[in-house]
């Protein structure tokens, strides 16, 4: 199985570039809300046992995925390092006991057009972050860098389409060619 990883800090366009690299390569979509959601039934955001639930199931959909011999996975993530680490660590356990090839692809974007995206009407429905004041309090709260040796493909999708960005992805991980 072929894991993207969509990363980078928040309102950058993880998702919508996603959605595009999605239709293009027919891989399934894995939304790091999805898995939030979920521990948001039974704790609080910030417990641990919310981090951890949050993470158990992240790793078993995967495991469930490769198993089943799922081509490819795209999953957006708001990584900061090092404090997410732990969290990447558990991945590469998983990708390699279940022979999965991992692309690593950061998000970047202008903070004049992150203010300018975190209020679109389309993230309340997620449950993102959606006023510049706490998109201001993550993003010096988070340390969004490109994953230390990882061969990222480092995208600034300021003045690009999610249509392009997601091109040069497909370039990038040679699907398509």
């Amino acid at each position: 199985m072929k894991l993207i990883i969509i990363y980078g800090a928040e309102a950058t366009g993880k998702l919508t570039i996603a959605k595009k690299l999605a239709e293009e390569t027919g891989f399934k979509l894995f939304h790091n809300h999805v898995s939030a959601d979920l521990a948001k039934v039974f704790f609080d955001f910030g417990m641990d046992e919310f981090d951890k639930l949050v993470w158990d199931v992240r790793i078993l959909a995967l495991e469930h995925a490769a198993r089943a011999n799922i081509p490819g996975v795209i999953f957006i993530w708001a990584y900061s390092h090092p404090d997410f680490l732990p969290y990447l660590k558990r991945l590469w356990v998983l990708c390699e006991k279940e022979n999965i090839e991992i692309s690593y692809v950061h998000v970047s974007c202008a903070m004049d057009e992150l203010k300018k995206r975190v209020l679109k009407s389309d993230r309340k429905g997620f449950g993102k972050i959606n006023t510049i004041e706490g998109l201001e309090r993550l993003l010096a709260k988070k340390n969004h860098q490109v994953i230390p040796d990882t061969d990222s493909l480092v995208i600034d999708n300021t003045n690009i389409s999610p249509q392009d960005a997601a091109e040069l992805i497909l370039e990038h991980i040679k699907i398509g060619n």
